[in-house]
């Protein structure tokens, strides 16, 4: 990325002024976006796109940029880094717009995904020891023993919903596991969080409700303490005599059980819809069942929960793929563009689970560089048993409609679209 003559950015490459920008809410992206991605792809490394709030982006649509910029200090996520700004970010703009009491708004304070450099490492440092590679290894047993009796009561009634019956209890049980949430208080923290990115729900009171939540438990082990991550994070002091303030602690924790929840949701229920679409993958995956960690890793580059990277800012003038940039511009990366770049995965649209790739070049889902995802590690081991349950151990599992009857909803316009029922056969 070298150094551009100062100009607009919206002069760059051939993009006038004037030039409308790409829709992501257009209908090729509902109906075929990875054929539309391609297309994207294939025009440029960089284009503009509307986004809400009617701001232009430059949207990343290739692997080896996304990667790049996602690694480069230069740009950053919180926009009063960069220097000489005035207004509010985007993100600030779609909190904004909530309406929120300021209670609600330290709910979104202390996020990993907002913050960058020190600020960012000092919250990954209190985090850290509750994402280690032993933690999480050693909540297998715990997260089969929470699979079994879902899966068991599905099979029992011989249908039933795939999201409500088995996905959620399971996802939002494991993220509970993990932070230290009592388990009878689990099925309203479910409930919270199924509201939460509802948009038929009440959204203020689903956060309200788990924010004071998350407060009241705080309390608890700060004078009770136990082995879980609530636990370490109140009481964890760094080498500098420093504390999470409870607003952290609380920030957080929402943020965390909501995004382990609702992706891992996600992926559970299109991974089992890759599988059944590709029968050929799924029988060699029955025939080595060893294989199926690997295997997880395809199916979360086919199917990321997450369809782009968070906007970045440029801090000063610069190109990217041979592109002008300048100080302020905003960026983001497609996650499922870059997963099907064909630069990076030979026959992308082909769902190959003994796919091996080269070090550094697996897939964005989980992000790249200083902000990539914290719990990658659980969300694969969560795919892993509940895959090996509901496919392998089990292998009567259907879906029990056509695809058109599917039904989602949309997180955010041009954003995550959630699956609200997934009926299945046993």
């Amino acid at each position: 990325m070298n150094e551009p003559s100062r100009r607009s950015s919206g002069e760059a490459s051939g993009t006038g002024p004037d030039e409308q920008a790409v829709s992501l809410l257009s209908p090729e992206f509902e109906e075929d976006p990875v054929g539309a991605l391609a297309r994207l792809r294939e025009k440029a490394p960089l284009v503009r796109v509307g986004y809400p709030g009617g701001q232009r982006v430059w949207l990343m649509t290739r692997s080896e940029e996304i990667r790049a910029v996602l690694s480069d200090p230069r740009f950053v996520v919180d926009v009063t880094r960069v220097p000489g700004h005035e207004g509010p970010s985007i993100t600030e703009q779609m909190i904004a717009a909530l309406d929120l009491s300021d209670e609600l708004r330290d709910s979104f304070g202390a996020n990993l995904a907002l913050e960058d450099g020190q600020s960012h490492a000092r919250l990954r440092r209190f985090l850290a020891p509750a994402f280690t590679l032993r933690r999480i290894k050693a909540l297998r047993p715990r997260i089969e023993e929470m699979s079994a009796p879902l899966l068991a009561a599905l099979v029992r009634k011989g249908s039933g919903d795939l999201l409500h019956e088995y996905a959620a209890p399971l996802t939002s049980g494991v993220i509970c596991e993990l932070i230290g949430i009592d388990e009878a208080d689990r099925p309203q923290i479910q409930r919270w969080m199924s509201e939460y990115a509802n948009a038929n729900a009440d959204f203020t009171a689903s956060l309200q409700g788990l924010s004071g939540y998350t407060r009241q438990l705080i309390e608890r082990r700060r004078a009770e303490p136990a082995d879980d991550t609530i636990s370490t994070l109140v009481h964890a002091v760094n080498a500098d005599g420093d504390r999470l303030s409870e607003a952290d602690i609380t920030s957080l924790v929402v943020n965390l059980v909501n995004a382990a929840y609702h992706a891992m949701n996600d992926f559970i229920l299109n991974a089992v819809l890759i599988l059944e679409d590709n029968p050929d993958q799924l029988a060699l995956i029955r025939a080595r069942p060893e294989a199926l960690p690997h295997a997880v890793e395809e199916l979360m580059r086919i199917a990321p929960s997450i369809p782009n990277a968070g906007p970045r800012y440029a801090t000063e003038d610069m190109e990217v793929a041979g592109i002008p940039i300048c100080q302020g511009d905003i960026l983001t990366g497609s996650l499922h563009s870059a997963n099907f770049d064909p630069r990076f995965f030979p026959r992308p649209e082909q769902c190959d689970v003994e796919r091996v790739v080269k070090p550094g070049e697996s897939h964005l889902s989980f992000g790249s560089g200083p902000h990539r995802c914290i719990g990658a590690a659980l969300a694969n081991l969560e795919g892993e048993v509940a895959l090996d349950h509901l496919l392998i151990r089990h292998e009567g599992l259907e879906v029990a409609v056509r695809r058109s009857e599917l039904k989602y909803r949309e997180v955010i316009p041009g954003g995550a679209r959630l699956l609200t029922s997934f009926p299945v056969r046993l």
